[in-house]
């Protein structure tokens, strides 16, 4: 293909689907730049972004398919190793049961069109154990919000006045919040609070920096719900009205025992700053919050975030202009169904079943121990698409026990990823440039359905959604896939909307399926039991959870640990990788070479370190070394770890005993340690 064109698609190198434009010259990519039409980045593109042609280019993608043989991973065509990933995972259906192979979909295959091919691959061969991402990441901040008014919500920062960002850090990691929408936001005069035990980057920028203990940020939710209960300072007619179960609620939370000069000892946060942010936020209208990943990560916080989802719906900021606002999903087609469920019920549903059946999915946490133990029943093989479950679950070191364990591991990924040391086959797929897939922009409040482009021919590998139709065909499910092309796919999903693959390149790439409407429950009620905003939640108390949002152990203090002094904070992303990915691609390496941890000055001389020198981080779980980097911008009592680092693994220092008991989320944010300089 001769010749220069310009193209629209989406980027991917994190979930978040910018807008890009990419020159191709002679069937080449030579070019990638933000797409300017795009109404979520408007032009800006991040590191990652810029990176796409490097990842694209990359050489260590793979480039054909690999088996196992002789303890080594040999390349072998499509054929063979499809075949025999077929037979393998055929054997294991007919001898232990289609419960005993699991499927994984991990970040790197995104979080929507890939997922319907993987989950009626999972029901046609019968398993229940169909596994996302979303039982470790974002899906406890949905379900908060659904447990609580029936949908979740996203921050309208274009248009409010006071925004609080609670546990993210969107200037530096790859948020659902584009930079600059908040550099404009403060440029007109918007104010901004940011909760976080780090001085972050966001947090720098802030008006008001809140840096709370770890695992303490049920408590200061309280502090500031007691300050705006307390001052009557909630919009009395929409809660009279539409929020049950405030009478009781609202008494609990007056009592003394809430107020911020109680509650100073356990957050370390001044009860002047508490009331300051309360009273702004409650009376700067419209206001909004943005939940960052941080609050979903400790033991209880799905009840931390049902407390800031209660505050935005008493202060009258719920589905309004500039507030936090419910953006209505497409009506897209259920490609699982009309395929059954399996009948047999998820790895993860006894211990956390209001997660496995609001999502239909069983949970990640329970894995490991159905395949070492064979509770509730054994895991005997595996399919792990875009993920990396060695380093990115909690407790790796048994989370590498078990992959040796399987009798048969499969793995699909672009490149070679640490799962692949335990794999029997490896599928190459091909990178989103590569790929056509459409893409829902509800979680950015938009009513977009816009299209991820291929722009060249795949070089190495193949589309995920056609490798699994592909493997559906050899495992003689061929009549269950009958899209040949992720074209045909993408008009089939999109048929019920009037919209075609082809009616979305007419349209620029871009569809909007809706126009903007707020208070959308004047009409409809909220999509509860009660069609109400839930305090008392029915559905928890359905399963057996305790329906009211305050625990009544919240007060109690952390036991002393002389063993384990200081708290560690795992798991966030730095700015030029996301999880493990891309630390192979050297202009992103360059930006963040090794693994450090973060430590404020006075705690680095404690214990005798200076920048860049080596110690030793040991927590109940496992210990590991890496470097030292000494900055103010960190609580005393507390170090940080970034995630992904193969030769510092954060997630050896993480467990699942004290996980959340309702989203079953692993605690990654509020661990105890200590730490030892090396010699």
């Amino acid at each position: 293909m001769k010749g220069t064109k310009n193209i629209f698609t989406l980027c991917r190198m994190c979930d978040q689907g910018c807008g890009l434009e990419v020159t191709v010259e002679d069937g080449q990519p030579v070019r990638i730049q933000g797409s300017r039409n795009h109404p979520y980045n408007k032009g800006w593109l991040c590191a990652k972004g810029r990176a796409g042609l490097d990842f694209f280019y990359s050489p260590q993608r793979l480039s054909s398919p690999l088996i196992r043989r002789k303890g080594e991973l040999v390349p072998v065509e499509w054929e063979e190793a499809l075949e025999f990933a077929a037979e393998r995972l055929s054997r294991l259906r007919d001898q232990y049961g289609p419960e005993s192979v699991a499927i994984y979909r991990g970040e790197g295959t995104g979080h929507q069109e890939i997922k319907y091919y993987m989950k009626r691959f999972a029901n046609i061969l019968g398993t229940p154990n169909f596994i996302g991402v979303g039982s470790l990441c974002h899906f406890s901040k949905t379900l908060s919000e659904q447990l609580t008014y029936g949908a979740g919500t996203g921050p309208d920062i274009a248009n409010t006045r006071f925004l609080m960002i609670w546990g993210g850090n969107p200037f530096f990691s790859h948020e659902p919040v584009v930079p600059g929408e908040i550099s404009r936001f403060m440029k007109s005069g918007g104010k901004m609070a940011v909760v976080d035990p780090r001085r972050t980057e966001t947090a720098s920028k802030a008006d008001h920096h809140l840096a709370v203990k770890p695992g303490r940020d049920e408590i200061l939710a309280l502090n500031m719900l007691h300050v705006i209960l307390r001052e009557d300072l909630w919009d009395k007619s929409f809660t009279d009205k539409w929020v049950r179960g405030f009478h009781g609620f609202s008494g609990k939370v007056r009592e003394d025992r809430f107020s911020p000069e109680n509650g100073e000892l356990m957050t370390g946060i001044m009860p002047d700053l508490v009331r300051q942010v309360a009273r702004s936020y409650a009376t700067t209208r419209p206001a909004c919050i943005y939940l960052g990943n941080g609050l979903e990560h400790h033991s209880h916080g799905v009840n931390t975030m049902r407390l800031l989802a209660i505050m935005k719906a008493i202060t009258g900021n719920l589905d309004v202009r500039g507030g936090d606002i419910i953006t209505p999903e497409p009506n897209l087609r259920d490609m699982t169904m009309p395929l059954p469920q399996p009948s047999i019920s998820p790895v993860g549903s006894e211990e956390f079943p209001l997660f496995c059946k609001m999502r239909k999915e069983g949970h990640v946490l329970a894995v490991p121990e159905a395949i070492l133990e064979g509770r509730p029943y054994p895991i005997k093989g595996m399919i792990i698409g875009g993920g990396n479950a060695s380093l990115e679950w909690p407790n790796s070191i048994r989370v590498r026990e078990a992959l040796k364990k399987l009798e048969f591991l499969l793995v699909i990924d672009v490149v070679r990823s640490p799962d692949c040391a335990y794999a029997d086959v490896v599928l190459p797929a091909c990178t989103y440039l590569e790929r056509d897939e459409h893409r829902v922009n509800a979680d950015h409040c938009f009513h977009h359905i816009s299209l991820r482009r291929r722009v060249v021919e795949p070089v190495y590998g193949l589309p995920d959604q056609m490798i699994w139709a592909r493997l559906a065909k050899h495992m003689g499910f061929e009549e269950y896939f009958p899209w040949k092309t992720c074209q045909e796919g993408i008009d089939y999903l999109l048929g019920d909307e009037g919209v075609s693959y082809e009616g979305l390149i007419s349209q620029g790439g871009i569809y909007e399926y809706g126009k903007r409407e707020y208070k959308k429950y004047e009409q409809k009620g909220f999509r509860t039991p009660t069609g109400k905003v839930e305090i008392d939640s029915e559905r928890l108390k359905a399963f057996g959870y305790d329906h009211f949002p305050i625990r009544e152990d919240v007060l109690e203090p952390f036991q002393e640990s002389g063993e384990f002094p200081l708290f560690l904070t795992t798991g966030a992303n730095l700015l030029c990788y996301v999880h493990w990915q891309y630390r192979y691609i050297p202009r992103l390496r360059k930006m963040f070479p090794e693994p450090v941890f973060e430590i404020h000055p006075e705690t680095a001389a404690q214990y005798g370190l200076s920048e860049g020198e080596m110690a030793e981080v040991h927590t109940t779980h496992g210990r590991i070394q890496l470097k030292a980097h000494v900055t103010p911008r960190i609580r005393q009592d507390t170090i940080n770890i970034p995630q992904g680092w193969e030769e510092a693994n954060a997630n050896e220092l993480t467990g699942t005993e004290d996980a959340d008991p309702i989203s079953g989320f692993p605690n990654l944010k509020s661990l105890r340690c200590r730490i030892r300089k090396m010699k």
